[in-house]
Order: C-alpha cells, then structure tokens, then sequence
C-alpha cells in the first residue's frame, strides 16, 4: 500500500512538473530582435507584388460567379463609358431623376447634329478660315474687276472728244454762218483740243469709275452717227436737195443734240451699270454691222434709185443692229479675240460672196442683186465667227492698248508736249 503510494506520487509529481514545464515553455515571451552590428539597420525586404486582377470579362459578358463587375465597368446591358447612353461622372444614370429622355442631350452637352463647345456651327468656317467660296491660306486670291478706267478707255474717250469738240465747232460755224475758210477753222480747232484737255481735268479731279468713259465715249460716236444718218436720210427722201431738204444748220444741229445726248446718257448708263467695255465695243460693232447689211442689202433689193434703198436699208439696219446687240450684250459678253475674229468674219464672208457677179456676165439680170449675197454672206460670217469664238479667252488681261499716246505737261514759261507708241 505505502508503495502504491508512493508511485502514485511519483506519477502525480511526474504529470505536475510535465504540466509546469509545458506551462511554463508555453507562457516564455518571444526572443527579442537583437540590435545589428552595422550602424544603419538592414533594408528592408520589397513586400510581395500584389496577384494581378482576374481580367475583366469582354464587353457584354458577365463577371465570373460571386465577382462584382470590374471598376467603372458597366453592369452587363449597360453601355460603357464614352458610350451613347452611358452618363459622364457626376450626372445621373438612365431613369434616375434629372438624366434627359432618351434622343435628348444631357445638361452642358451639345444635341445631335451639333458641333461640341467651342466649335463652329456645322457648315460654318471656324475660326481664322475663310469663308465657304473664298480661297484658304495658301490659295492666290480671287481676280476682281478694277475698280477704275483703264489707260485705253482714256485714250478712247480722248478721240471720240476730240471729233465731237472739232463737230461742235462746225455747228457753231454754221449757225455764225461763216464762209472765210481762216475764221471757219478757229472754232472746230478750239473745240477740238479743248474738250479732250477738259475730260482730261474731269478726271484728273474725280478719277472716272470703270467703264464711264467708253460709255460716255460710245454714246456720243453712236449719237452723232446717228444725227448724220437722220441727216442723210431726210436729204435723200426730199428730192437730194429739194425746197423742203434741211438747211445745212438744221442738219449740223440735230447731229450736235444726238452725240450730246448719246455723251450725257453714256455717262449716266456708265455710272449706273459700270459695263465691260467690250460690251460697248460688241455694241457700237453691231451697229456697224447694222449698217453694212442694210446699205448693200437695199442698194441690191430696190428697183429703182439705189442711193434711197441704201438710205432707207442703212439706217433701219444700224438702229437695228444697235438695238440687237444691246441685248444680246446682256447674256453674253465677247472678247476682244472675239470682236476681233468676227469684223474678220464680216470681210471673209462679204468676200468669199462675191463670185457671185461672175454668173452675171452674159445676163439680162441687174447685177445689183448680187449685193444681196453679199449683205447676207457678211452677216452670216459675223454670227459663224461669234459661234466659234464664244468661249475664247484674251491672252492679254489689259485689253487693247491705243498704238500712239500723247501726253501735256507744263514747264517754267509754256508746256512740254511728249508723244510715244509703235509704228
């Protein structure tokens, strides 16, 4: 018994020491770091890198099961971000209170069909572009009429003043009735350089607008013209001298009130209009031609005095011609290459008709009749020369340029006269 004991107690002393020392190994704190032997301490380890996110699911897929979608993904049958439809941060989703009804644009931002902010107008030039039609950086600029006459519309206003001044003389002669040839010619030499040298200030103190002076130019050619046709006309159906044929003053005056109305209207349509001048060379041309067609066409068609059917035909034809060729001017404007090759066209076909006198010989017909083939072929020449040059271009954009100047410059005690051109 006392021994059973006494193991017993061992065992128990045993059991309790195992248990004190598994206690006490158990509750003993952890060892402490000790301080490195270097001054600086280790660096410290680089933390592991992160595991890299499973990749986002493609568009319109669903994320992997129990996985929210991926950040600023939208949920599946949602449109992505930028996407139409999709809101910009900060605005409400689709159905939410202040997010716009569908086809509307939300609040700050442009409609459909609309330029972002900031932006021109669609079909707008932007900013610092030229507008649609003008030429962009790079490109030459547009060709624009000159602004006032040219050197040749000067020279042709100097002329046809010059004549008209030298005519105004001889009507002031007439109404004077003077004979002596000495006196006569004071006045029409007076008048004559005495206009162009008033056109000449006209201008030097108001520089004439483009046009002005051909038309002030062609109006009185084409009204003086017209004065002496008149004149001629009347003489011819009063007998060629008659009791009631006009009076030498009656037709110098009618010839002076034309070609000043012709001038006082030419400057009026030119300041109004401002025209091409080859629209008012094509004009005074047609009237030209006007006047070849009906004095060859009634010298050859009447039977009797041929001088009154060229008369008659002449006169009709030039005002007809005129009146013609001022509407077709409003359509179509020929250039000079043109009004050249047609005066050509009028020769060629007045030429290339007169063979026709050639079947005369031996014929009992009035050989007058073959002007009528010539009236008619140098017409139709005209109109094919016009056909065929109706789309041709000047080589030079100047225009014609008169052969001969002349220019007046005053000196110390008189005037120097300078004179220049091609011969």
């Amino acid at each position: 018994m006392r021994a059973r004991v006494a193991c017993g107690m061992s065992a128990a002393a045993a059991a309790a020491a195992v248990c004190v020392s598994t206690v006490a190994f158990a509750q003993a704190p952890a060892p402490q770091p000790q301080p490195a032997p270097y001054p600086y301490p280790y660096p410290a380890p680089a933390p592991a890198p992160a595991p890299a996110p499973a990749p986002a699911p493609g568009y319109g897929q669903p994320a992997p099961y129990g996985q929210q979608p991926a950040y600023g993904y939208p949920p599946p049958g949602q449109p992505a971000y930028g996407q139409p439809g999709y809101p910009p941060p900060g605005q409400p989703a689709y159905g939410q209170p202040g997010y716009p009804p569908p086809g509307q644009p939300a609040y700050g931002q442009p409609g459909y069909g609309q330029p972002p902010y900031g932006q021109p107008p669609y079909g707008q030039p932007g900013y610092g572009q030229p507008p649609y039609g003008q030429p962009g950086h790079g490109y030459p600029p547009m060709m624009q009429k000159p602004k006032y006459r040219s050197p040749g519309e000067m020279g042709y206003l100097y002329g046809v003043s010059a004549a008209y001044g030298f005519g105004s003389g001889m009507w002031i002669d007439s109404l004077a009735n003077v004979s002596d040839p000495g006196i006569w010619l004071v006045a029409p030499v007076v008048l004559g350089a005495a206009v162009p040298v008033g056109m000449y200030f006209w201008d030097y103190s108001s520089e004439f607008h483009r046009g002005v002076p051909s038309s002030i130019a062609t109006g009185m050619l084409l009204g003086g013209i017209e004065g002496v046709a008149i004149g001629g006309l009347q003489w011819q159906l009063t007998g060629n001298g008659g009791p009631d044929t006009w009076h030498y003053a009656t037709d110098t005056s009618v010839t002076f009130l034309t070609a000043t109305a012709g001038g006082i209207g030419g400057y009026f349509y030119g300041e109004w209009f401002h025209p091409d001048p080859r629209s008012l060379a094509f004009i005074a041309s047609g009237a030209g031609w006007g006047s070849l067609f009906g004095i060859e066409f009634g010298s050859g068609v009447v039977g009797g005095d041929w001088k009154q059917g060229a008369a008659i035909w002449g006169f009709a034809g030039y005002n007809v011609g005129l009146v013609a060729t001022g509407i077709v001017q409003t359509q179509w404007v020929p250039t000079w290459t043109s009004l050249k090759y047609m005066w050509l066209g009028e020769v060629l076909g007045t030429v290339a008709t007169t063979p026709v006198y050639l079947f005369y010989i031996g014929s009992s017909s009035d050989p007058r009749h073959g002007l009528i083939a010539n009236a008619l072929g140098g017409l139709a020449g005209v109109a094919i020369a016009g056909v065929i040059t109706a789309n041709w271009k000047d080589t030079t954009a100047a225009g014609w340029t008169p052969p001969f100047q002349m220019a007046v410059s005053p000196t110390q005690g008189g005037a120097a006269v300078t004179a220049m051109g091609s011969w």
